[in-house]
């Protein structure tokens, strides 16, 4: 099978050859080229030169393009964004509406692509991967989800008390950022390719279940419906680690494709969950362990992840987002061990 055929197949609760293999590769891409992840995410050659050659290395079954993947958005609607150290990826830096009293995003517009924001790079980069992959393999082009955005702007304790005393203050600055995510995630969509929604200040425990399914489904909820009506690409999905088998109602409610899970899930839950929905589990390797090449502790935190799966049909590899630090030796072994369990 090749790796589009294998995904569309695990998508349907169909058989397949084996279980897909889905690292999360960001700027890890950035080591394959041997290139700075700095230089690397400002660069439309160079970001789809990396996720090119990661999948010509790793032959991977689900391809993203990004490397400083939460920050491009927030960074279009005015968050700084520091270079990064030697060879750590950018972050953001400050939140410019953190210093208001009263959340007011009155003045606050949608930003639009420009020679002042990435937002055309990473599409463009995207189109590129598309261009050369989309009948092989799952391409996807990577996104700050609406609340992460949110946050990003206001900072996190400031919004999470603005939800408890003007809520009608979060929702008016979540309609903006989650208008930038329709408006980049159909640019993926022209670009052929689909797109990873991510969602990193949304995970439990950060939040509790309740401001989850009040300000992060909604919004997300309406980026995915959007894609599927209007594209004929691979379902979007929203990424986030934690405890996510206590949210999985809604994951479900905002049409997910894919949900991330640890050894440590309720497997047994999930299933029950996903199996008849159309809903794929990346069950997770902790990336660390990958990078200083701990193979016992790989082995076992695998070998409960391969029992756990035993019989499922829309289960994946995965582990969290590989390290620049991360050798191809590492994440090569990292695929051997996950393909000769399953």
């Amino acid at each position: 099978m090749t790796c589009k055929e294998r995904m569309d197949a695990v998508l349907r609760g169909q058989p397949v050859d084996r279980y897909p293999f889905v690292p999360s590769i960001y700027e890890h891409g950035a080591r394959v080229i041997g290139q700075p992840p700095g230089d690397v995410c400002l660069s439309a050659d160079l970001m789809a030169e990396a996720a090119l050659k990661s999948w010509e290395t790793y032959e991977h079954d689900l391809v993203t393009v990004g490397v400083d993947i939460y920050n491009i958005e927030a960074e279009a609607f005015g968050c700084p964004v520091a270079v990064g150290v030697e060879n750590g990826i950018p972050g953001i830096t400050g939140h410019p509406l953190e210093a208001q009293e009263a959340l007011d995003v009155s003045a606050l517009s949608v930003p639009a692509p420009g020679p002042s924001n990435r937002l055309q790079l990473i599409v463009d980069a995207s189109r590129r991967v598309a261009d050369e992959l989309a009948d092989k393999v799952w391409v996807y082009g990577c996104m700050g989800g609406p609340f992460s955005q949110a946050v990003e702007l206001r900072g996190f304790e400031n919004l999470i008390v603005d939800t408890m005393l003007a809520p009608e203050r979060v929702h008016a600055l979540l309609e903006k950022t989650s208008e930038l995510c329709l408006r980049q995630a159909a640019r993926f969509g022209e670009a052929g390719c689909s797109v990873n929604i991510f969602e990193s200040w949304a995970t439990l425990p950060l939040i509790p279940p309740d401001i989850f399914g009040a300000y992060v489904v909604p919004y997300n909820k309406r980026v995915i419906a959007m894609v599927k009506e209007r594209f004929d690409v691979p379902p979007p999905a929203v990424i986030m680690g934690g405890n996510t088998a206590l949210l999985m109602d809604h994951f479900i409610e905002c049409g997910t494709s894919l949900v991330v899970a640890d050894y440590n899930a309720d497997f047994d839950f999930m299933r029950r969950k996903t199996e008849d929905n159309g809903m794929i589990v990346r069950g997770c390797v902790d990336p660390k362990q990958i990078e200083r090449g701990d193979w016992d502790g790989v082995r076992d935190a695998a070998g409960k992840l391969a029992a756990k799966a035993q019989g499922m049909r829309n289960f994946v590899w995965g582990c969290g987002a590989v390290s620049y630090g991360t050798t191809t030796e590492h994440l090569l072994t990292f695929r051997e061990i996950c393909l000769n369990l399953g």
